[in-house]
């Protein structure tokens, strides 16, 4: 899996290209995929390492939500605690966020199985095999870095009437 950090640079790269609306929403879908398949599977691992009986099968019961039908399922719950205008956006920045989370992991090599991005209709598994899943993490501050001032750039520059006239934060 490629580290978090890089997955939010890639959604806040493709924001500033893109000048679209719902940035957060796309960020956060971004992540998504490892916040919900990923963390409670850390979390149940924990408990059963700790001696909390725990089914072994538990901790992969999660690993829907870093699949493609997992992605629409978390979408869309999430979508549905903002308000009725801002739904169909948020929904569709989310999911486009949860996808190019998938397009970079599918470049990585697992030594084993890939993503089942048919399931529940198949469970053939793929990836691209390009880079170990590791492969990110030390580019991930130059990315973040790079990520972050093209976002900037994008706001374009700071107009003088408006900072001026903004009360300063608390």
């Amino acid at each position: 899996m490629a580290d978090l950090v890089t997955h939010m640079a890639t959604g806040l790269l493709f924001k500033a290209g893109t000048r679209g609306p719902y940035t957060a929403a796309l960020v956060a879908g971004t992540v998504l995929p490892d916040l919900g398949a990923r963390v409670p599977a850390i979390g149940f691992s924990a408990l059963a390492k700790s001696g909390v009986p725990i089914a072994p099968e538990i901790p992969y019961a999660f690993e829907v939500l870093h699949m493609p039908l997992g992605m629409v399922i978390l979408s869309l719950l999430i979508a549905c605690f903002f308000t009725e205008e801002q739904r169909v956006g948020v929904f569709f920045n989310l999911l486009g966020g949860c996808l190019l989370h998938l397009a970079l992991d599918l470049t990585q090599d697992h030594l084993g199985v890939g993503y089942l991005l048919g399931f529940p209709f198949t469970t053939a598994d793929f990836e691209f095999g390009w880079m170990s899943t590791e492969a990110t993490v030390l580019w991930a501050p130059l990315f973040a870095v790079v990520a972050v001032v093209a976002w900037r750039k994008r706001l374009g520059p700071v107009r003088r009437d408006l900072q001026e006239d903004t009360p300063a934060p608390l």
